[in-house]
């Protein structure tokens, strides 16, 4: 049960709608009720809330980017006047959210869905890597509820993956190589890369939080490449929860791209509806990332990417409980399809959502790149352990 935290002086200074809306209230009652589980990260997410605390935390780690510019650390470190959807959520967490939100709107209003009654959202404290989009009895709109570890996930595997990509050229921009021979020459080169990708996969497959992992910062010409990748990861998160909102409506919507229930090949309605919700946050990704400038192929990789993390994540949890990879296979459950069918659906999507075939082909081609990386890494992360 989560301790009452209305009058405690560590919290000024945040405001919690859940003492002014009735939604937001019905939603903490659930949380504190146990209706989600245990609440493992409840106490870190209600530390944050003591904003002087936090903000030291957070003024800390921008100094860890001695290259930040006055701005961004500004940016980095300042939480004043902070307004939460409950007791349970995180400063930090619910800001990224929130700017993930704005983008998804944005994205959403750019392919012409109404989001005058975009659904309410928050961080959860779980300590699981998972969202969901609910509809709490007695509440006026639906949730969006993401667990901070998710994010936390998308940003330690972006970090640790990007720092495997070799640089190439550092003009006025940083230029990367996905040749793979290149890659092996620098993990050969440096094992710590490895290491590094290695504890947070095993971190999640242990303990379920990814934050266990050896936390540490990344040098500065890797952040451009870390950004995409985490942005692209992160803003499909956020777009396929939304579509689930939009569930009534999803095929309607998809149709205009020529994309039926017979594009997708379910035998299941669960799995019906994840292919739907994936494509339509698919869509809401590309034109999210088009908006901050990422070119079609970099939109793309961190959609694929996501799912090629949780395949590495499930293939570590194979090795922790039989020592060894071998006999593992990624199968669907009975609510999902498997990672490689729902990769396997977004790539033929993209090809209905941009009508200009040369660059559907450079987007397929760079995420195979990508891919093909990906199968190195876990060879030198398997041959780790």
């Amino acid at each position: 049960m989560a301790k009452d935290l209305e009058n405690d002086p560590l919290t000024k200074g945040v405001t919690f709608l859940s003492d002014s809306q009735s939604d937001f209230a019905s939603l903490e009652k659930h949380l504190q009720s146990g209706a989600f589980g245990v609440l493992q990260d409840q106490e870190l997410h209600e530390a944050q809330q003591d904003l002087a605390t936090h903000q030291q935390i957070a003024e800390a780690i921008a100094e860890g980017f001695p290259w930040v510019s006055p701005e961004m650390h500004a940016q980095l470190s300042q939480f004043v006047d902070v307004i939460l959807p409950t007791r349970l959520d995180s400063p930090m967490h619910f800001r990224i959210l929130k700017g993930l939100v704005s983008n998804i709107k944005d994205a959403a209003n750019a392919i012409g869905l109404d989001t005058d009654e975009f659904p309410h959202y928050a961080c959860i404290p779980t300590g699981l890597v998972n969202a969901s989009a609910v509809k709490l009895p007695n509440v006026e709109r639906s949730f969006l509820l993401f667990d901070s570890q998710l994010f936390l996930y998308c940003h330690l595997f972006a970090k640790s993956f990007a720092r495997c990509v070799p640089i190439v050229g550092q003009d006025k921009v940083i230029s990367y190589s996905i040749e793979i021979d290149k890659v092996e020459s620098r993990v050969q080169a440096e094992p710590e890369l490895t290491t590094r990708l290695s504890d947070v996969l095993f971190a999640y497959a242990t303990t379920g939080s990814p934050g266990n992992a050896k936390q540490y910062f990344p040098e500065q010409s890797y952040v451009p490449l870390i950004d995409v990748l985490r942005d692209g990861m992160e803003l499909f998160v956020v777009g396929h929860e939304f579509a689930h909102i939009y569930a009534g409506h999803l095929s309607e919507i998809l149709r205009r791209f020529s994309l039926t229930s017979e594009s997708f090949d379910a035998d299941k309605e669960s799995h019906l509806k994840e292919h739907e919700a994936d494509c339509l946050g698919l869509l809401l990704t590309l034109k999210a990332m088009g908006k901050k400038g990422y070119d079609a192929g970099l939109s793309y990789v961190g959609v694929e990417l996501f799912f090629a993390s949780l395949d590495m994540a499930a293939r570590a949890r194979h090795i922790v409980d039989h020592k060894t990879d071998d006999g593992y296979v990624d199968l669907p459950s009975e609510s999902h399809p498997s990672y490689s069918k729902r990769r396997e659906i977004l790539r033929e999507a993209l090809a209905m959502f941009i009508s200009e075939a040369t660059i559907v082909e450079s987007m397929l081609a760079v995420s195979a790149q990508y891919q093909e990386i990906t199968a190195l890494l876990w060879r030198y992360v398997k041959a780790s352990r």
